[in-house]
């Protein structure tokens, strides 16, 4: 298997252009969407009150994914967001929950934080396969998210650019999110300080 920097002297020597995973990925996301948006709604919650609620579908598998959006997210300026993998154990039963955030839990903490704020998103996406209790996600050491396309592509979709997370975990890094044109400005913790 050749190489890039082989491929490049290859392409040279034969007039031939080159075009590299990167490329195809940027082209990809540029024209290929998955999601599409399949309903809206203003809702009210007993963490934040008044949101509005947007459901977007992957139009691989199917799986809705749910945005609640307090505020004008659309102004250009950082948007607080809580990227949140939903978990029925911990987010609905309580099961497995971290007793650092309380009974409360994550999820509603950050509607909590982002209902003060007046101004934010939270992201709810759906896992194809619910997590089994005391199932690890990594081990140890900085997570790397590598599935960030659904989640970019809702995200450019809505006109955010660059995003404040709340989490407890700001080491976490998450590829990809330039081909999207988003970029993480900063963190903010889930938990009082």
């Amino acid at each position: 298997m050749a190489r890039l920097p082989d491929l490049i002297g290859f392409a040279g020597r034969h007039g031939l252009k080159i075009g590299t995973i990167s490329d195809l990925i940027a082209y990809r996301h540029k024209h290929d969407n998955l999601v599409i948006e399949t309903g809206r709604a203003q809702v009210t919650s007993c963490h934040g009150g008044e949101w509005e609620m947007r459901i977007f579908a992957d139009q691989i598998t199917g799986t809705e994914h749910v945005v609640l959006i307090k505020g004008d997210i659309t102004d250009g300026a950082p948007v607080l967001t809580r990227a949140h993998a939903l978990d029925a154990l911990e987010d609905v039963l309580g099961i497995g929950a971290q007793p650092a955030h309380g009974p409360a839990g994550k999820l509603p903490r950050a509607m909590e934080i982002i209902a003060r704020e007046g101004r934010g998103a939270v992201f709810l996406f759906r896992q194809p396969r619910p997590k089994i209790a005391g199932e690890m996600d990594d081990e140890g050491g900085p997570r790397i998210v590598k599935h960030t396309g659904l989640g970019a592509q809702i995200m450019a979709v809505l006109g955010i650019h660059e995003l404040i997370l709340l989490t407890d975990s700001p080491g976490t890094r998450y590829l990809g999110l330039d081909a999207y044109g988003l970029s993480i400005v900063g963190s903010r913790p889930l938990r009082e300080v």
